[in-house]
């Protein structure tokens, strides 16, 4: 996710900056995902287990780890050049790691390798320069795992939200937070935008709450994502409509 490279470019500039008795830091952290995952706590939103889709080299997972220390954490990473990074965390902190893209059931899916690694997502069958990557339903892990509820899950899976969800259906029932990095544009066919995303969510129980990192595309400053937090509907949080 994005706010995983500007945490890492924060964390090299105040390397340098710390001599001088100086830091970097962000004048809007309301928005940030440290500032989700805190009101997310605060708000009794705390799994037993969290389930990160898309887990890169892992950062997202140890940054929500300092919220939710008891949590058991599952990492799905398809990518083969992430695996040496995912396995150290395993070492050193009892991670479980997939190597699997996570989607609607066992198989295998098209996946385009982006060069920054960070942009890779799935893509149509035959589309050149793709890989063919495994599968796995995230219900059939939980299940075979006997992973512990409640959960939360974080997608950042750049337009395969649906499909992920889809293989998650009993896990839903028993989730207390969802972190969905969500678009404004439709990415590739099938891809919900943001506000879709919402309204395909809530008949299945949950309404937005919050939200983290909202990105502008460069070019000419229009909306382009941020990081959607979830709540159950019947949440306490909801159960009033008034501002204070």
């Amino acid at each position: 996710m994005a706010n995983t490279f500007r945490a890492r470019a924060r964390r090299f500039a105040n390397a340098f900056l710390g001599p001088l008795g100086l830091s970097l830091e962000r004048r809007d952290r309301v928005f940030d995902l440290d500032g989700l995952l805190a009101r997310a706590r605060a708000r009794g939103q705390t799994p037993a287990t969290i389930i990160d889709v898309g887990a890169s080299d892992g950062g997202w997972s140890l940054q929500a780890r300092r919220h939710f220390p008891d949590a058991r954490f599952v990492l799905f990473e398809p990518l083969a050049e992430r695996q040496p990074a995912l396995t150290r965390l395993r070492d050193k902190h009892g991670f479980t790691v997939i190597d699997a893209a996570a989607g609607k059931a066992r198989g295998e899916i098209a996946f385009q390798v982006d060069a920054a690694l960070d942009g890779s997502g799935v893509v149509p069958t035959g589309t050149p320069g793709s890989r063919t990557v495994r599968v796995e339903a995230i219900d059939d892990v939980v299940r075979d795992s006997r992973l512990p509820a409640p959960y939360a899950l974080k997608l950042d899976t750049h337009g395969h939200e649906i499909p992920v969800l889809e293989g998650a259906a009993r896990t839903l029932a028993d989730t207390t937070l969802l972190i969905i990095e969500a678009y404004n544009f439709t990415l590739q066919p099938g891809c919900l935008r943001f506000h879709e995303l919402c309204a395909w969510l809530e008949p299945r129980g949950f309404r937005c709450c919050d939200l983290a990192e909202p990105m502008r595309r460069p070019g000419d400053g229009v909306f382009w994502q941020a990081d959607l937090a979830f709540a159950r509907a019947d949440d306490v949080v909801f159960a009033r409509n008034t501002y204070g």
